[in-house]
């Protein structure tokens, strides 16, 4: 059975500056994890990048690892809209309301029924979905840093 993992922006840079945490996407691989990553994810990454005077080293370095791990990069679809309709119409989480890209990215791994979103953010790791999506058979991905990611890949 594959499993499908969405990486959050955070994750990419860390997989980049360490040899460890790219071996641990590696592993999941080779263990019949799919990767995914968003569109959104992607320019975050970037604009994130083009502040760096190594810019274009970095970039070429990206590439490399979204083809080498086969990423699959998820493009906008109705149920995206639908979800980050109502993420922004709900006020029950104060830290993410004004998480516009966060809460985007995390409604591209529930639209596309992720099993894991991996993230190095702690507010979307405890942010709790709205009930409407709830109601509407929205799930959200088990969503967890790198470092608990890996004793679930290792187990």
């Amino acid at each position: 059975m594959t499993r499908k993992i969405f990486l959050d922006t955070g994750i990419f840079f860390d997989c980049l500056e360490s040899q460890d945490r790219k071996t641990l996407i590696n592993h999941a691989i080779n263990r019949n994890y799919q990767i995914f990553t968003s569109l959104s994810v992607i320019g975050e990454v970037i604009l994130i990048m083009k502040r760096d005077a190594k810019f274009a080293e970095y970039l070429t370095s990206f590439f490399s690892l979204l083809s080498e791990w086969k990423m699959t990069i998820l493009v906008p679809t109705d149920d995206v809209a639908v979800i980050c309709y109502e993420f922004s119409q709900d006020f029950t989480d104060g830290r993410m309301m004004r998480q516009k890209t966060d809460r985007t990215h995390l409604a591209y791994a529930i639209a596309y029924d992720c099993d894991y979103f991996i993230t190095s953010d702690d507010a979307l790791i405890r942010y709790k979905i709205p009930r409407r999506l709830i109601e509407s058979d929205y799930v959200k991905p088990y969503t967890l840093p790198l470092e608990a990611f890996k004793k679930v890949v290792m187990s």
